[in-house]
Formats: structure tokens, C-alpha cells, sequence
């Protein structure tokens, strides 16, 4: 019940970064890590993460915060609004998406707050329509200076994409949903040895909606609490390389059962990997985690889930101004389909991103998973691919542009279908 490809998101603080106009890229789960690979060093810098004074955001200064609004301004097209494989309508719509962040400006600890939206209204198919928002508050404290705490406090109202393995394939209303986190987390760093422990706790609550026949579809049965634990540690064998071993729990409740009478798929998880992390200077940095993961459910009606894990990212810097990116990930991920349990969720993404000028980004993608539903023939292959860039004006302003187009293929008795779809947008960023 996770969905599969993951955005890379702009932040507010880069210059004129605009989450929307970003191509998507591997693993856009419903659930994040909650300890995601961390491999800079600070030896390399990506093109997206350069430093470019003239065209970064300011902010405004409010006591000891720095304070970053940003409003986002687009226009897209779409040539499958429904994202169906037949019948298909294209149509227009536009978009608006202001937000604002407020990052403390202290020698140790942080404290930073956050708050958007993002409207996406279209021309005729308005069921497809989309209103999104987040607001969330985060937080390091620093005991030592090898000791830390942190905390992350969220609420986000989001919509799931129509190429999950999980979104119902009937709906003709855009498919949303509410998540709040709560997060707690502790970072030791002494010498040669690292540390990290997380605890999350996500709630999910999805809303009902239309069938392309008129009739509701409750989604009360997907409501669902996961409280997650995960640990790792980290050993240098170098200054630019270590070893790691990671381990990590989820339980999943839902609140309903599937149907009356019918229990729903709650389970428990354990998943273990054990990998490398290294920033070598002027070439290449990156993660690698390779393991084991097993999912058992509560309810007999329900298969076990066992298989290889993994999560990777790499990226390579053939010169200063080309950044190429690989991202690599294989999840098991909860079915939406009968009684089938979950499927696994392999996928990969290569991207690379160039600076053409100093003020001219460009960016070109390929993305590829192929769900495979336990206990079940059913099984999808997802293409994506896009290209896009970004021209920065000033520190105040900028315009974006992407194109992609979507592919998945389907086939077995799980109930997924086919379908393809291209799609393009045009925006401008204001920001202060």
C-alpha cells in the first residue's frame, strides 16, 4: 500500500527549486525511510546542490530565522487525465503551489518549520482535481558534539499516484489521503563508530471516492497505523569509506477489517541489510545496502512475504557540471486486490543533470519497476521517462519546464491494467 517511484523534492533554500517541474524518480513510497542512506562527506557536489549566490533565495530575516515563502505558478497538459487504456480524455489544468519555511539560524541545534500547498485544478475532467498541503515542524538537538537528538512532527494531505500497485483501478476521482507522522531519532558519531536509532509512528486515512460508474468507494478499509524502529551502525575503515549494518521493525494495524467478517492485512516486519557508504573524492559517492526482509500477517488468509532487500544510491560527477544519479530499491509493499498480501517492488532510476550555464539546468530521466504479487500471477512493468530544466533569472525568479511520459504494462488476475500516458508543464517560481 505504498507507492512506488520516489519524487526528488526541490528544497526551499536551493535556488529556485521547485519540487513540481522535478522529475520523479525510484521509490515514491507511502512510506519513507525512516533512516534513509546518508553517504556526504562533503568531498563532492552534485549540479542541484551547487552553491549559486546570485541566484539563491535570501529569505527574510525574522529574529534568529530565516524565513523562505515561495509561490509556484504552472501550466500543464495531459493526454490521459484518467490514466486508462482506453476512452482516454486529454485536458489542461493549472496549478498553484505557494509555501513558506522558517529554518532557525544557530551555531548548534535547529529548529525549522514548514508549510505548503499545492492546487491542481483542471480545464474539463475535474474529478481529477487535486488539493494538497503539508505543514510539519522538525527539530536536532546537539548534547555533545558526537551526540544528537531529533524530532519530526508532520501532517500532509497527498494524492497517490494512479501507477501504484495499491490505487484502486476504478477510481475516477484523484485518489488522496491524510498522513501524520510523529519521528524520534538519536545520531552517535565518535571517532570511527556511528550510530543511528529511529522511531516513527504514521497514520494513514484515505478518502472514498468515485468510481468511473458514479458509485462511492469506501477506502475505509486502507486506514492503517505503522509504528516503525530502525537501527544502524556504521564503521569508518577509511575517511572516505565505511562499512554499515542496518536492521529494522514495522508493525502495521489497520483500523477496519476488508470487509465484515473478512480480516484485513495487518503484519509484522522485520527486515535486515548490510552494505557500504563512500564519497570519493572528484569521482563518486554513494550507498549500497543489500539483505533480507520477511513480512508475516496476522490472518492466515493472507501469504507470508520473504525475498531480497535492497536499497542503493549512487551518483557520479563525469565532470563539475554533469551529475549522473542512480537509484536503486526492492520493498515489499501491501496489495489492494482480494486477498492477495503484497507484492514486491523492484525499481530503478537513472538520472542526470547538467549545468548548461550558470543560470541553466537541465535534467533527463529513465525509470523502470516491475511489481511482483506474491501468491498470485499478477505483475506490472513501469516505464517512465522525462527531460526537463530550469532557467534562473535572478534570485527571485525562475521558469521550469518538463515532459515525460508514463508506461505500465500489466498482466495475471490481480486486477491491475494497462495503461500509458504523456504529459507536460510549464511553471514559473517566485520567491524571496
Amino acid at each position: 500500500m505504498r507507492r512506488p517511484l520516489l519524487a526528488l523534492a526541490g528544497m526551499l533554500t536551493m535556488p529556485l527549486a521547485a519540487g513540481t517541474v522535478q522529475a520523479q524518480s525510484v521509490g515514491d513510497n507511502l512510506v519513507l525511510p525512516n533512516l534513509p542512506l546518508d553517504f556526504d562527506r562533503g568531498k563532492n557536489t552534485s549540479v542541484l546542490q551547487r552553491d549559486r549566490p546570485e541566484y539563491q533565495a535570501q529569505g527574510i530575516r525574522a529574529g534568529s530565522f530565516l524565513v523562505y515563502p515561495k509561490l509556484e505558478l504552472g501550466g500543464g497538459f495531459t493526454d490521459n487525465a484518467y490514466q486508462v487504456q482506453d476512452n482516454k480524455q486529454s485536458d489542461v489544468y493549472a496549478l498553484v503551489a505557494p509555501s513558506v519555511s522558517a529554518n532557525s539560524n544557530w551555531s548548534t541545534n535547529e529548529l525549522n518549520f514548514n508549510a505548503g500547498a499545492q492546487l491542481r485544478r483542471y480545464a474539463s475532467e475535474t474529478p481529477r482535481n487535486e488539493t494538497n498541503y503539508n505543514l510539519d515542524a522538525s527539530g536536532r538537538l546537539d548534547v555533545t558534539r558526537a551526540l544528537s537528538f531529533n524530532t519530526l512532527l508532520r501532517t500532509a494531505r497527498a494524492t497517490e499516484p494512479r501507477f501504484s500497485g495499491a490505487a484502486p483501478q476504478d477510481a475516477a476521482d484523484s485518489v488522496q489521503f491524510q498522513h501524520s507522522t510523529a519521528s524520534f531519532g538519536t545520531t552517535y558519531a565518535g571517532g570511527r563508530i556511528r550510530g543511528q536509532l529511529a522511531a516513527t509512528v504514521d497514520e494513514f486515512n484515505f478518502s472514498d471516492i468515485r468510481s468511473f460508474s458514479g458509485a462511492t468507494i469506501s477506502q475505509a478499509g486502507r486506514d492503517q497505523t505503522l509504528f516503525r524502529l530502525t537501527g544502524r551502525a556504521e564503521y569508518g575503515v577509511s575517511p572516505d569509506t565505511s562499512l554499515f549494518v542496518q536492521g529494522g521493525y514495522t508493525d502495521t494495524s489497520y483500523k477496519r477489517q476488508l470487509s465484515p467478517g473478512v480480516a484485513n492485512r495487518d503484519s509484522k516486519e522485520f527486515n535486515v541489510i548490510g552494505g557500504a557508504s563512500f564519497d570519493l573524492s572528484a569521482l563518486i559517492r554513494g550507498g549500497i545496502g543489500v539483505g533480507y526482509v520477511d513480512r508475516r500477517y496476522n490472518s492466515p488468509l493472507y501469504r507470508d512475504i520473504s525475498g531480497i532487500a535492497a536499497e542503493a544510491r549512487i551518483e557520479y560527477f563525469p565532470t563539475q557540471l554533469t551529475t549522473v544519479g542512480l537509484n536503486v530499491r526492492r520493498t515489499v509493499q501491501d496489495s489492494a486486490f482480494g486477498t492477495t498480501s503484497g507484492f514486491f517492488a523492484t525499481a530503478a532510476a537513472v538520472r542526470v543533470d547538467h549545468e548548461l550555464l550558470r543560470n541553466l539546468l537541465l535534467n533527463a530521466q529513465v525509470g523502470y519497476e516491475q511489481d511482483d504479487f506474491v501468491g498470485s500471477d499478477g505483475k506490472s512493468k513501469i516505464f517512465r521517462y522525462s527531460a526537463g530544466g530550469r532557467y534562473l533569472l535572478n534570485r527571485n525568479l525562475g521558469l521550469g519546464v518538463v515532459v515525460g511520459r508514463d508506461n505500465r504494462s500489466a498482466s495475471g488476475n490481480v486486477g491491475l491494467r494497462a495503461f500509458d500516458e504523456t504529459r507536460a508543464m510549464l511553471s514559473i517560481v517566485i520567491q524571496r
